[in-house]
C-alpha cells in the first residue's frame, strides 16, 4: 500500500525535519508499505517557488497514486486541502495527533 504522509510546512525547516523523522519512523515500523511525504518528494523546490496554489496542485497530482493518508501534524491550510482531496477519493485518513 502507498501511504501519503501529510505534514504542515510553511517554509519552516523545523517542519521539514519533523516530517522527515515521522516518515522515517513510520517506514521502519511498517516496511510492508511505502510511506511518502510530499515535503520530502518535492524538496527540490523552494517554498513558494511556483506559488502556493501550484504547489498544492503538485501535491494533489502526487496523491493520485496513494491509497491512504496519515496526517502527521496540526491541520494547516495545505493539510486541510490534502484531507479534503483524500476524502473525495474515499481514502482512509489516519491522524497521528489530536487536532
Amino acid at each position: 500500500m502507498y501511504i501519503y504522509v501529510s505534514h504542515e510546512y510553511g517554509g519552516k525547516i523545523e517542519n521539514y525535519e519533523r516530517a522527515k523523522k515521522i516518515t522515517h519512523d513510520l517506514q521502519l515500523a511498517d516496511p510492508d508499505n511505502v510511506y511518502i511525504c510530499p515535503l520530502l518528494a518535492l524538496a527540490h523546490l523552494e517554498y513558494g517557488e511556483l506559488g502556493y496554489d501550484a504547489e498544492i496542485e503538485l501535491c494533489k497530482d502526487l496523491m493520485c497514486i496513494f491509497d491512504k493518508m496519515v496526517v502527521a501534524s496540526k491541520i494547516s491550510e495545505g493539510v486541510r486541502r490534502e484531507i479534503e482531496f483524500a476524502e473525495a477519493l474515499h481514502w482512509e485518513v489516519e491522524y497521528l495527533e489530536k487536532n
